[in-house]
């Protein structure tokens, strides 16, 4: 079985299992992959989805004392958890001999995680600092949550993962098992598996550890269309802890599975705008002065297929100087860009290179198996199609032409955007003083 072939597996209660062997390393990837997300969360308990991701990752009952991350790590592997939109992903990478071992820690988790009022408790404190040192004390911690709840309209796709405060406090037991139940049974679940092992050993071993389990129905994820914004939508952030002033763009993407390669063509896209030293708001002829940092990119988390709901291409920059006239001048450039682009194809050379060094990026990820995992099994549970990510690369490298960049810059151009300033506490106090004797003068 070579590197690109896959083997899919179903068990009787439901699970299925993605089988990804390669035979020339020494090390497996593992990932556990769970249909619920932030998007999921029942009404009025936001962050609940995160919440059980720090429970979860704890380990099961049967587990050994101490919980699951340093079993991993007394195994030579490394382990971690994510919460996206639609999906919770627990993973590791460790040495090919531990594969028995973590496939019964996650079969374990599987059927029992420690969740305990004490263990709700400590868990909520740890969010609480997160949200504390991420979001509310970081400069421009707001970026990019304020962008989806500017542009979507529907309080399932406007989240940010962590949650209200006022929610997860009120978060107890018997909602945690019910979500539980509702969400983490083997039907609502895939178990990817990557790097060096027998297919057939590694078929055996899931079947002992996951195929007892027993099936439960699911709760379905929210399916509903998100109406596109009908103007230009402008907002302005006073952050404390910024040193300097900023600006946040945010675009609706294609749909990734109905308009896949006007979706491809948005992520070059996003390439040529900002990233590499290359980049046209970089070094191009209009790239905007006074700009001491810039990115661009696809997906919440900057990372493209990463959710089959609505998704944003974003911008960020920070300026040097204070002043609307620096926003002004990123969001002008901005435009000045699309427009030449919708106008004209861009330079063939410059499309190569961008898409070369975008494929040879994704192809660096695909070796660390458990990377490989995370990535084959999201793809997988989204959009049934985890030989997508293998295939990515040279989608992107070959695959998009300058007439379908050309297409997309049109459409970015043409479409409702949100704009957000983020307005250094110092400056707004400093403007404020101004007007202020502005006024006592007159």
């Amino acid at each position: 079985m070579t590197r690109n072939q896959l083997r899919r597996l179903v068990l009787d209660n439901g699970l299925r299992v993605l089988l990804a062997p390669n035979p020339t390393g020494a090390s497996i990837g593992v990932a556990v992959h769970y249909g619920v997300g932030f998007r999921t969360e029942p009404k009025g308990h936001t962050g609940l989805a995160h919440l059980f991701e720090h429970l979860m990752v704890q380990g099961g009952h049967g587990g050994p004392p101490g919980g699951y991350l340093p079993q991993v790590q007394r195994a030579g592997g490394l382990g971690d958890a994510k919460t996206r939109q639609d999906l919770t992903v627990y993973y590791a990478a460790a040495p090919a001999t531990a594969l028995e071992m973590l496939l019964g820690l996650e079969a374990d988790r599987m059927r029992s995680p420690r969740i305990s009022a004490q263990n709700l408790r400590t868990q909520t404190a740890v969010i609480d600092e997160e949200i504390r040192l991420m979001v509310r004390n970081r400069p421009y911690g707001a970026f990019p949550w304020v962008l989806p709840r500017a542009l979507h309209s529907r309080a399932e796709n406007a989240r940010d993962g962590y949650g209200e405060t006022v929610d997860l406090a009120a978060l107890d037991i018997p909602l945690c098992e019910r979500f539980f139940i509702d969400h983490y049974g083997p039907g609502n679940a895939l178990v990817t598996l990557t790097g060096a092992f027998d297919p057939d050993t590694a078929e055996r071993l899931v079947r002992r550890c996951f195929g007892p389990l027993p099936a439960r129905p699911t709760v379905a994820a929210p399916d509903g269309p998100e109406p596109a914004p009908r103007a230009e939508i402008q907002l302005s952030v006073t952050d404390p802890h910024a040193g300097l002033p900023a600006v946040a763009v945010g675009y609706r993407m294609p749909d990734p599975v109905t308009e896949r390669a006007d979706y491809l063509a948005h992520l070059v896209l996003a390439a040529l705008l900002g990233q590499g030293r290359h980049a046209l708001l970089r070094r191009g002829p209009a790239a905007p002065t006074g700009v001491s940092s810039l990115s661009v990119g696809c997906g919440l988390f900057g990372l493209p297929l990463d959710t089959t709901g609505p998704d944003l291409l974003t911008l960020f920059a920070v300026y040097g100087s204070g002043g609307d006239g620096d926003a002004g001048r990123v969001t002008d450039a901005l435009d000045t860009v699309l427009t030449t682009l919708a106008e004209n194809e861009v330079d063939a050379g410059l499309l190569h290179a961008t898409t070369a060094r975008w494929a040879s990026g994704a192809l660096r990820e695909l070796g660390d198996p458990g990377t490989r995992a995370q990535l084959l099994g999201a793809r997988e549970m989204l959009f049934g199609e985890a030989e997508l990510t293998e295939r990515l690369p040279e989608l992107i490298r070959t695959g998009v032409t300058g007439e379908q960049v050309s297409r997309a810059a049109a459409r970015l151009r043409d479409s409702h955007r949100a704009v957000v300033r983020f307005v250094p506490r110092a400056t707004e106090t400093a403007t404020e003083t101004a007007t202020a004797r502005g006024k006592a003068a007159a």
